[in-house]
Formats: C-alpha cells, structure tokens, sequence
C-alpha cells in the first residue's frame, strides 16, 4: 500500500526540517554515496561551502577527493580508504585546500549509514577547520622545544655555579692533634645561599664562618661568592672577628642587589691558649657544649646583617670565651630550627637544646648527624625545605 499525501507531506517537512538543522551548523557536513560508481557526494550542508568556498552545483555527484592537493599526506587517505573498506568510522587530520586554493587543516569524522541487511550504502563525513589550532600546537611545540632548551642551559649554568660553588668550600677541613672539625652542607637547590669555611690564620690559630645569604638560585651564588672572597681577604689580615666582619661588610655595601643581605657567624679559636672569640652577625646564636658537666654556653654577640647598612652606620661587637678540653662548638643556619611537624607546629628552641644536651658526649662528627637525623624526624620529610649546613669544632686532650 503507498504513503497517503499526509504521510508524503509530513515526511517532507522532516526532510526539510532536518536540512535546515544541517545547514546552521559551522561545521561541514557531506553525504556520500557507497553504491555508485567512485562513491559520490550526494548532499553538503551550508557549513561545508562555507568552509570550503565550493557550492553545492560545484561537489555533488563528485568524490570528495578534490578537497587534497600537492602537500596532503597520505597516511590519513589512506586511514579513510581503510575504514570505509571495513565499514567503519574513523577521525583524521589532513591538509585540504579551498577552492580558492588555500590550505586549511581539516578534522574529517566519518561514519558509515547501514541499510537493515547492514550493508554499508552511505558515508556522513563531519569536517572541522582546525588551523588555527594546529597552528597553536605548533606554536606550543616550538615554545616548549625553546623551554626546553632554556632549562638546559640554566641547568648547566646552576652545574657550573655549583661546581664554583664547591670550590670556595673547604675541599679539607684543618687536622691538630689538640682538635678536630667537622662539617655538613646540603643546599635545598642544586645551588643554595649557604657556605661556611674554616681557616688556619696563623700557626694554631683558625677561623671558623658559616653564612647565610638571602635566596637560593644562581643569585645567591654570585652573592655567595662575592662575600666568600671579601671574608678570605679580610680574615688573612687580622684575628678580630668583629674586624674580619666589619671589613666584609664595607667591602659588600652598595654592591649587593636591594633587599639582599647576609647572616655571618664568625669566630676565631686559638688553640694555644684555647679562647673562642666571636662576632654574630644576623646570625642564629651559636652554642658550646660541655659534656663534662651537661652545660650548654650561648655564644651571643648581637650584631647587624652584612651587606644591608653603611659601615659609618652599624658597630660589629666582639665576645669571648674560655674553652676547656671536652668542649664542643656547634655553629648551623637556620633549616634545624625552621622546621614544622605533621601538625604544623615548629621546632621548640629549647627541645633542640635539651637534645644538644643530651648528645653532647658524641663526638663532633656523629653529634652533627645527629642533629641532622633529630630535624628531619621531627619533620617527617627526608630533607630540609632550606638550605642545610652545619660546623663543628671539638676540643680534644
């Protein structure tokens, strides 16, 4: 029996209704034809002549082929030759040009209309102008290449800055019979604001600094560096700390980056009458230890930063103390007592005290890993979120 005139009406109302949704779309949307001869176009929407600067009289009854040109690859033609053999769908990328000739990157999604016995008789393609988003991956892909350079770079240069680095550290640290030194330095980077050194200024006489230079990064090196040879210059000159520090101070106003500044602890020990003098500078306290009688001596001498005042301005002030064999000095920056556990509750001062206490019969060496182990177990974490360093001096029989 045939359609009545309303069902032919309604149908085409249908047809029309779902042509019009087709055309408002942006994409280019085609129909193609499996049971003719070279599988013919045989409806585009609006969207593909926009897209493609073809009318509708221009494709239909031809193979889309005519959208490639001379540069269009055929690894994904042949991703479509593929999927259409097989009756599937497929999505790819290739270069197709307009009719005018310009070049454009299509995403082309096909999918195949199967009749009830699932023959495949159509193929509905969906294409997508996607230049100007390869055009921004290449972009993106160029970016991260010229990033990815310019980490390599830094990374040499932070390499080098550290080797520099190390070689303003003592490679040995000095041997007496009546003394022995201990140290340890972990920078948070690959380079870090800390360094120390231990000098012999004269037979029997040694200086001791550990330093803190605001920042890390190559910065903190140059800055590192600058003060390092300021100090050498300085502490060769004369046995008073609070010289040493005030001519390193003169030597590195005004040449310093605006904000930055230095913590110094330098002490000079004299191990022919067994005196510690002693300059702090911005610098966390320093301690000596004496096992013999569980007593913990501050070595305070409250002074200003180095590198952020005038040395018209700022007086460095000198103290002294008598040292006895059995002795222990313990001079770090301030990663042992900046640190938070789980809880977010910082290091109390006197918990790490009383465990200095506690510990002062280790010898210097142990006593230091020790004071490291104490830190990172109260933290939880397996390193220390600045710059880490410590020296030791154990005063021997």
């Amino acid at each position: 029996m045939g359609k009545s005139a309303k069902e032919i009406d309604s149908f085409k109302e249908f047809e029309d209704l779902l042509i019009k949704a087709t055309n408002t779309a942006n994409e280019g949307i085609t129909i193609s034809s499996m049971d003719q001869p070279d599988r013919p176009l045989v409806f585009v929407n609006e969207g593909f002549e926009r897209l493609t600067g073809y009318s509708k009289k221009d494709v239909i009854g031809k193979n889309c082929r005519f959208l490639q040109g001379k540069d269009t690859d055929q690894a994904p033609v042949e991703a479509i030759r593929h999927a259409i053999k097989k009756g599937e769908r497929t999505t790819v990328e290739l270069l197709n040009y307009k009719k005018d000739g310009t070049p454009f990157w299509n995403r082309l999604s096909i999918t195949p209309l199967k009749d009830k016995k699932g023959v495949t008789t159509h193929y509905v393609g969906v294409q997508s102008d996607i230049t100007e988003l390869r055009e921004t991956q290449k972009n993106l892909k160029a970016a991260n290449k010229d990033l990815a350079l310019f980490q390599e770079r830094i990374n040499f240069e932070l390499e080098e800055a550290r080797r520099v680095q190390n070689f303003i550290l003592p490679a040995t640290l000095p041997e007496n019979e009546t003394l022995k030194f201990a140290s340890v330095f972990e920078p948070m980077d690959q380079i870090g604001g800390d360094f120390y050194d231990i000098i012999e200024i004269e037979k029997g006489v040694y200086g001791i600094l550990i330093a803190d230079v605001t920042g890390h990064g190559i910065q903190a090196a140059l800055l590192t560096f600058m003060t390092s040879f300021a100090f050498k210059n300085a502490a060769i000159q004369t046995s008073s700390s609070s010289k040493v520090v005030a001519a390193t101070n003169k030597k590195l106003y005004n040449k310093m980056p605006r904000g930055s500044f230095i913590t110094m602890f330098y002490a000079v020990y004299d191990s022919n009458t067994k005196k510690l003098t002693f300059t702090q500078a911005g610098h966390p306290e320093g301690y000596v230890l004496r096992p013999a009688t569980r007593q913990l001596f501050p070595l305070i001498s409250e002074s200003p930063l180095v590198g952020a005042f005038s040395s018209d301005s700022v007086n460095y002030k000198e103290s002294e103390i008598q040292l006895e064999i059995g002795d222990k000095l313990i001079l770090y920056t301030d990663a042992i007592l900046e640190v938070w556990n789980s809880e977010d509750i910082m290091l109390d001062k006197e918990d790490f005290i009383t465990f200095l206490i506690n510990n002062s019969h280790s010898p210097i060496d142990d006593l230091l890993g020790k004071i490291k182990s104490f830190g990172l177990k109260y933290s939880g974490q397996e390193t220390f979120k600045d710059d880490f360093t410590m020296v030791g001096l154990e005063i021997l029989g």
